[in-house]
């Protein structure tokens, strides 16, 4: 069976802060999680999940035991999981490494290992060469305006809608729906200089907590973390390029971490 899931998490340390599931037969799956830490003042205005609300909300460990259970609670094959853009994995492996419940960790486990991205499915069903936003396709189909409130539960349900949306309709349908999505502009500016002549390592205490084999996929983590698709698509690559070196150089934390930047001979 198919299931539509999304998370909503902490801004930079990416700790899931409520995570929402729907079946494709409709059954649904909410929680808030507890990070036991504060969330910013973006993350609340953006989400409308407070501190206070979260010191209430069971811990990681509690809410995806109870998933685990969810999840097995019919009999059906495996389940299937889909999700919106490439942040999600980045929320479920932090988590993932943090459990230590056997239940929870082994469905993190699984989400980590077969998790399916459908944007990329989007992306082509429109014939677009840059990402488009799951509110933009959703409204695109119900013929409304509507507002995304980055609430977990109402994306999954999005997702879901989306999901057989596109599957109702073939391509030559919906090959016009976003032509300022088919530019062939490049949607952000990457410098000239060879992003691949550098070896980052983001570091946590002295420790490197993940190595980039080039100056691009160390600037393409600090894309995936950021909230919205909106924001991501306006990133200049040469300006986050510059940060990255700056907090080297200068031995400061930039998004909370330490950087060490290598000039590949």
């Amino acid at each position: 069976m198919k299931y539509f899931i999304d998370f909503e998490a902490t801004q930079f340390s990416n700790d899931i802060i409520s995570v929402g599931c729907v079946r494709e037969n409709g059954d649904e799956f909410y929680s808030l999680v507890n990070p036991q830490k504060k969330i910013t003042s973006f993350i609340t205005e953006l989400t409308g999940i407070t501190d206070e609300m979260l010191q209430q909300a069971p811990l990681a460990e509690k809410v995806f035991s109870d998933f685990f259970d969810w999840c097995a609670s019919i009999e059906d094959d495996l389940p299937v999981f889909y999700c919106y853009g490439n942040a999600d994995i980045n929320f479920v492996r932090k988590n993932f490494n943090k459990s230590q419940n056997f239940k929870a960790k082994s469905i993190l486990g699984y989400l980590y290992s077969d998790i399916y991205d459908y944007e990329p499915t989007v992306r082509k069903h429109f014939g677009l060469i840059q990402a488009v936003s799951l509110i933009k396709v959703t409204n695109y189909y119900k013929k409304e305006e509507l507002s995304q409130h980055h609430n977990a539960l109402a994306d999954a349900k999005m997702l879901k809608f989306v999901y057989e949306q596109v599957n109702e309709h073939s391509p030559g349908e919906d090959s016009n729906a976003f032509p300022e999505y088919q530019t062939n502009k490049p949607k952000i500016q990457i410098p000239t200089e060879d992003l691949s002549k550098y070896r980052v390592y983001r570091m946590k205490n002295g420790q490197v907590i993940e190595k980039y084999n080039s100056m691009l996929e160390a600037i393409q983590w600090i894309i995936d973390q950021l909230p919205t698709q909106d924001e991501k698509e306006k990133v200049v690559h040469k300006n986050l390029m510059r940060k990255i070196k700056s907090a080297h150089r200068n031995k400061n934390k930039y998004l909370n971490y330490r950087w060490k930047v290598e000039k590949i001979k």
